[in-house]
């Protein structure tokens, strides 16, 4: 199947189902208190959160029974990041009221904090009010399978089933089956359904089971008669999936495109079959899949995320104006929406806009201050300026608002500001910043490689210098910029053998770059093998001279005046 099973049957499953309320919907009637409420949503409008908090607390000491004022409480401390008090005060809510609404805030906040056990607790207290609530048994169904608590959940259902033979009980049950992989016991729930139900699951879920018993047609054939009951256009993308697994891209692309030219079918299935073909090379061409992203912004157009999409295919396929146009669209929009701001940055950068790319790193974090990805790609604009001691400022205020991101981001971080330090001759801050990233992150290639280079220009720590590049090269080992480093560090070590062998697998995939033709007529001269040293080091001094280059032009000549005086 496309779309992993999670226990979510958003289409036919409705579990706790309530009317929309607002926040302060459960108010009592006294004039007081709603005005006092009213003070405490001004407050949230203006996201003064911890002010509203202090109101609320005022409020419930006069009215310490009153369930909405926890509630409320509940949703703010939400909202904050804080989950604990955000629980703590939902329960206060639900024990003083005992509604379902308060229990169903509860349930959703235990779920979200994978808390199941309480979830479950909560679930079989109101089982205790509402025993015959069809949508609160099938919930506590799903919270014991995801809670490994399966045998609970096959009491429960043999008791429901009884009562009640519903297509969705027998598709939660199945479904519960198939992610503890038994697969035939959800088979034999499905296939009493197959033909009969007007419920597509169950046909992708066939599909699904078929495929994995290695039967290809009757996947397809199960697939297809979903399709013809149901008319549910949203199996078109369990059908192309089938497809993809066996092969057929272009029954694949026919029938993704009649799936993503149906409103009805949900953007985020189509989103996620369109980022698993953007991480899979040559299964379709650019073009078709431009087509389908271009589909995505003309059916969802008020999704951002289907711009994005959009807007990579465009870059990918190099239309890279155009690319930019997309990106800048998104962030006039939504300005707050921090990827759209690092692509439009990238490639600013990528155009050689450095001017551009500071001046939307700056308007970016105006909107959004502080944030630390943008203050990090706001510092590489700067670095592509060659404005050094700017970069290295917004890097390190990036890092200091960095505590609570991922080790990849700070790894990436660190990395960038020993590159920094090296450029500004602080070589002792240099090599910490890369021992950080690298702790954070042994997988940083561009750390990793850079570190490397540099120690070997030092010609310190040679050992480790020689470890780092070799790993960078077994992360990526088609990088010339790699292989040359690697070469480098065995050239320092004195082995001019195992450094030839390296710098020529790197010129063969990049010979038009300076220094790794530099490289190579060093490495060729200390193995005497001094003519051919000379005419690298002579296309080494073409390329600069081609490219207006000049930073390496004397120290190149000075080589080949020298070899051919020996000569």
């Amino acid at each position: 199947m496309s779309v992993q099973i999670l226990y979510n049957f958003q289409r036919y499953l409705l579990v706790l189902t309530f009317v929309a309320i607002s926040l302060f919907s459960y108010a009592q009637t006294d004039e007081n208190y709603k005005e006092e409420l009213k003070a405490v949503e001004a407050k949230l409008r203006e996201g003064k959160f911890q002010e509203g908090i202090q109101l609320l607390d005022e409020v419930s000491v006069k009215y310490p029974e009153v369930a909405d004022i926890y509630y409320a409480k509940s949703l703010i401390f939400g909202q904050m990041g804080n989950y604990e008090e955000a629980v703590d005060n939902a329960s206060i809510a639900y024990e003083k009221s005992k509604h379902m609404f308060y229990a169903n805030h509860l349930l959703e906040l235990y779920k979200s904090k994978k808390d199941l056990g309480n979830g479950i607790k909560l679930l079989q207290d109101l089982k205790i009010k509402y025993p015959n609530h069809e949508g609160l048994n099938r919930e506590l169904l799903i919270l014991y399978a995801e809670n490994k608590q399966l045998d609970e959940a096959k009491k429960l259902y043999t008791q429901l089933i009884t009562a009640n033979h519903s297509d969705t009980l027998q598709l939660v049950m199945s479904e519960i089956y198939m992610n503890s992989e038994d697969l035939p016991a959800a088979k034999k729930l499905l296939t009493k359904l197959d033909g009969k139900t007007m419920i597509p699951d169950v046909y992708g879920y066939l599909g699904y089971i078929y495929m994995h018993e290695g039967k290809q047609k009757d996947a397809l054939s199960a697939i297809q008669r979903g399709i013809k009951r149901t008319n549910d256009k949203s199996l078109y993308l369990d059908l192309a999936d089938t497809y993809k697994s066996i092969g057929k891209s272009e029954p694949m692309y026919n029938a993704l495109k009649i799936a993503f030219d149906a409103p009805e079918v949900v953007f985020w299935d189509k989103y996620k079959f369109m980022m698993g073909l953007m991480n899979e090379e040559e299964i379709l061409s650019n073009d078709k899949m431009q087509l389908l992203a271009n589909t995505l912004v003309t059916i969802h157009p008020d999704v951002l995320e289907a711009q994005i999409l959009k807007g990579e295919l465009l870059w990918k396929g190099r239309n890279v104006e155009e690319a930019r146009s997309v990106f800048l669209k998104v962030v006039s929009s939504n300005p707050r929406y921090i990827i759209a701001w690092r692509l439009v940055i990238n490639i600013d950068l990528a155009l050689g806009k450095a001017d551009d790319a500071i001046n939307h790193g700056l308007e970016s974090l105006k909107h959004n201050p502080n944030n630390p990805q943008l203050l990090y790609f706001t510092s590489l604009a700067y670095a592509g300026k060659q404005d050094y001691e700017t970069s290295k400022e917004i890097l390190e205020t990036a890092l200091n608002y960095s505590e609570n991101e991922n080790n990849y981001l700070r790894s990436m971080i660190y990395g960038s500001l020993g590159d920094l330090y090296h450029e500004l001759k602080m070589e002792s801050l240099s090599d910490v910043a890369y021992e950080e990233a690298i702790t954070l992150d042994s997988a940083n290639v561009s750390a990793l490689n850079n570190y490397a280079y540099y120690l070997a220009v030092r010609k310190k720590d040679l050992e480790k210098a020689a470890e780092f590049s070799k790993r960078s090269n077994e992360i990526e080992p088609n990088s010339a910029t790699f292989m040359d480093t690697y070469a480098w560090v065995l050239f320092q070590q004195g082995k001019y053998e195992e450094a030839l062998k390296w710098i020529e697998g790197a010129v063969k995939l990049n010979k038009s770059s300076a220094v790794l033709l530099e490289h190579y007529g060093d490495i060729l001269s200390k193995l005497n093998r001094d003519k051919e040293a000379i005419v690298q080091w002579q296309k080494a001094l073409d390329v600069e001279l081609s490219n207006n280059a000049n930073g390496s032009l004397a120290k190149i000549q000075q080589k080949i005046k020298e070899e051919r005086y020996v000569e």
